[in-house]
C-alpha cells in the first residue's frame, strides 16, 4: 500500500515545521512543503548575500538562514516569496511591533488562502497547516475530502492575549514587551481552526489544555512532543568548585517569559558567588530591566550553532514562561544535563521533583526556594541533571519521527468524506 501524499504549509520560519517535513520525507511520504520563503543555495538572493559587503551581507544571510534546514531538500519546497520578503524588509527597517503584528496577520491570511487554492488544484490525502494561518486551508480540505491536521505550535491565542493583558496590569514596567495591542477579536477569528480541523497536533499538555478550554474536542488532539539533538546538546565537563553558580536563561528577554519574576528571585535571594546569564533579544524598550542591570550578564546574540556552549557552562536552567507551546530551550537544557526550573505554561517534559521543578507562573517565592535548594544541594543538582539527560535521550528527533508516523497512520485510517462529493 502506497503512502498518502501530504502537503505541509507554513508561511514563515519555524523549526518544528522543518522537522516535520524532514520526517515526512525520511518516512517515505510523497510530501511537498508550501512556504513563504525558503533559503535555497545558489538562488538569486543567496548570491546577493554572498556578494554584499561582510557587515551587510552577513546580516542578510543570517536572516535568510533562519529559513533553512539542512534536512529539507529545496526540490520539494514551493515558495510564495513576495509576502514574506515584504515582511522581512519591514522588520529589518524597524517597523513598530504594533504595525508589524498587523503585517504578520495579513501575511498569514493571504498565505492561507493561497494554500487553500493550491490544494484545490491538486488535492493531497493529508494537509498539515499551522495555527494562525490554517482556516481557509482546513475548510478547503473539508470540501475535498482531504484530511486536515492543525499543527498547534503554541497555546491557544485567546489564552495568550488574556494572560498578557493581565500581566501588563501586574507589571506595567514590562508592558511594552507584551502583545497587548492585538484585539481579542483576532483570537476569536482564529478559534474555528482547532474546532474545525480533523486532527490537531499538540506538543504539550499546556497546549492541549488551552485548546480544550476554548472549545476543542480533546478526542481529536494528538500529543506529539518535540525532540532534541542529544549529540549536539550534551553535558559538558564538571564545573570547577570555585566557579560561580551560574543560572542560565535562553530566549526572548521580556515578560512573556516571566523574566521579572526570575530577576526578582535572584535579587531577593542575594546568594554569594552567583551569576545570572540572560541570553537572547530584549523585547520592547528594556526600561523594566534597568533596576536589575547589576544582577545579570546579557548575551544579546548567540548564533544557533553556538548556543549549546552556553548550556555546558551553566549549573541550572530557569525558564519561568507565562505562555508557550513547548519551549525548545527547556529540552536543550535537559539534554545538556541541567536541572530545569520552569512553569506548567512552558510545556516542558520536566516532571516536578525529578528532572527539576515545576513552579506556578508569577510565583517569585517558589522560584527563590527551588533555586536556593539546588544552590545548596550539589548532590540533588547532579541527580536531577542526570535524570534530565535521561529524559532527553528518550525524546530525540528520531522518537518524534516515530510518534509522527504512528499518528499519520491513524489519521489516514479515518479519512473524512468530501462535502463536494456528497
Amino acid at each position: 500500500m502506497s503512502l498518502p501524499e501530504i502537503v505541509l504549509s507554513h508561511s514563515g520560519s519555524n523549526t518544528q515545521a522543518y522537522r516535520i517535513f524532514a520526517a515526512l520525507r525520511a518516512l517515505g511520504y510523497p510530501a511537498r512543503f508550501e512556504t513563504g520563503f525558503y533559503y535555497m543555495r545558489g538562488s538569486v538572493l543567496a548570491r546577493l548575500a554572498e556578494a554584499l559587503p561582510a557587515a551587510l551581507g552577513g546580516s542578510l544571510k543570517r536572516e535568510l538562514m533562519r529559513r533553512f534546514d539542512p534536512e529539507v531538500e529545496s526540490a520539494h519546497v514551493r515558495i510564495h516569496p513576495w509576502m514574506e520578503i515584504a515582511y522581512i524588509a519591514l522588520k529589518r527597517l524597524g517597523i513598530p511591533e504594533r504595525r508589524l503584528a498587523r503585517i504578520i496577520l495579513w501575511r498569514d491570511a493571504a498565505f492561507d488562502r493561497h494554500v487553500a487554492r493550491r490544494i484545490a488544484s491538486a488535492p493531497p490525502r493529508i494537509v498539515i497547516a499551522h495555527d494562525g494561518q490554517a482556516l481557509a486551508t482546513i475548510r478547503a480540505a473539508r470540501r475535498l475530502g482531504t484530511i486536515s491536521v492543525l499543527n498547534q505550535v503554541t497555546g491557544h491565542v485567546l489564552k495568550a492575549l488574556t494572560t498578557y493583558r493581565e500581566e501588563a496590569e501586574l507589571c506595567p514596567d514590562f508592558a511594552d514587551s507584551l502583545s497587548t495591542h492585538l484585539p481579542l477579536e483576532i483570537g476569536e477569528a482564529m478559534r474555528p481552526e482547532s474546532i474545525e480541523a480533523d486532527w490537531i497536533l499538540a506538543p504539550s499538555e499546556y497546549v492541549r489544555d488551552s485548546l480544550v478550554e476554548y472549545g476543542t474536542d480533546p478526542a481529536r488532539i494528538a500529543m506529539l512532543p518535540y525532540g532534541v539533538d542529544i549529540e549536539r546538546f550534551a553535558p559538558g565537563p564538571p564545573r570547577a568548585a570555585e566557579a560561580p553558580f551560574r543560572i542560565l536563561f535562553v530566549g526572548q528577554i521580556g515578560q512573556k517569559k516571566g523574566i521579572k519574576y526570575l530577576l526578582e528571585a535572584v535579587r531577593r535571594l542575594a546568594l554569594p558567588n552567583v551569576e545570572l546569564v540572560l541570553a537572547g533579544l530584549v523585547i520592547g524598550g528594556g526600561s523594566g530591566l534597568k533596576p536589575y542591570r547589576n544582577l545579570f550578564r546579557h548575551i544579546a546574540h548567540v548564533p544557533h550553532h553556538e548556543v549549546h556552549r552556553l548550556y555546558r557552562n551553566a549549573d541550572i536552567f530557569v525558564f519561568p514562561s507565562l505562555h508557550e507551546g513547548s519551549a525548545f530551550a527547556n529540552l536543550e537544557a535537559m539534554a545538556s544535563g541541567l536541572p530545569v526550573i520552569t512553569t506548567p505554561n512552558a510545556g516542558s517534559l520536566v516532571e516536578d521533583g525529578r528532572e527539576g521543578f515545576i513552579v506556578p507562573m508569577r510565583d517569585t517565592e517558589a522560584l527563590m526556594e527551588r533555586i536556593a535548594r539546588l544552590y545548596r544541594d550539589r548532590a540533588l543538582l547532579d541527580q536531577m541533571g542526570a535524570a534530565a539527560r535521561a529524559k532527553a535521550e528518550a525524546n530525540t528527533w528520531h522518537d518524534h519521527r516515530a510518534r509522527l508516523a504512528s499518528w499519520l497512520r491513524r489519521f489516514d485510517a479515518r479519512r473524512p468524506q468530501s462535502t463536494e462529493r456528497k
